[in-house]
């Protein structure tokens, strides 16, 4: 079926999340095999051009284009305090706070 490969008895008896999940891997497939090479050409272009001036170009590719597969920064979770940490004990064992 089109650009998955999957015939019509296999799409036929998929489930929404199967198919979901392969459509998910087909974008990022092409994100790393065509979508980031295309995006390193077109910031090699943007970069070596004269007309544009040096105050309006992406300092990296990914300031030019972002993709799903790029990584993300993951935000580190802040320890709780003993208060805290006591709080959510007493919620655990004794129903309360």
């Amino acid at each position: 079926m089109g650009e998955l490969g999957w015939s019509l008895e296999r799409w036929r008896f998929s489930t929404f999340v199967e198919f979901n999940y392969a459509v998910k891997g087909y974008w990022r497939n092409w994100e790393r095999f065509a979508g980031v090479p295309m995006r390193e050409i077109s910031w090699s272009n943007l970069i070596g051009s004269p007309v544009i001036k040096q105050s309006s170009k992406p300092n990296k590719p990914t300031d030019y284009m972002k993709f799903s597969i790029d990584e993300q920064e993951k935000k580190v979770p802040e320890r709780p305090t003993e208060e805290e940490i006591k709080q959510a004990q007493n919620i655990a064992f004794n129903g309360k706070e």
